[in-house]
């Protein structure tokens, strides 16, 4: 099934914070991981006032999608959490 996960900014973390650890890490090896084996299928960074990013992921169950959120390092170092969503059938033009 197809999961979008949409950042939030943690509470108690101000958008500098949030910036200053995009900006000093590359994209983690388990993320990479996550791209290369077609879990997260497309991801975007969010623009604007408050910094974050949100993923698509094709994944079994909304249990195996937050084991996959809380295992990335943004997260683990509790700089953001993620509202997750199903999504029904995709509609490219």
């Amino acid at each position: 099934m197809r999961y979008m996960a949409n950042s939030r900014i943690a509470e108690g973390v101000t958008p500098e914070q949030l910036t200053k650890f995009f900006d000093g890490n590359s994209v983690s090896t388990e993320a990479w991981e996550l791209v290369r084996h077609r879990v997260v299928t497309e991801y975007a960074f969010k623009v604007g006032d408050v910094p974050g990013i949100v993923l698509f992921l094709e994944v079994n169950s909304p249990d195996e999608a937050s084991d996959i959120l809380n295992g990335l390092p943004a997260v683990q170092r509790g700089l953001l959490t993620f509202d997750l969503d199903p999504l029904g059938k995709t509609m490219r033009f």
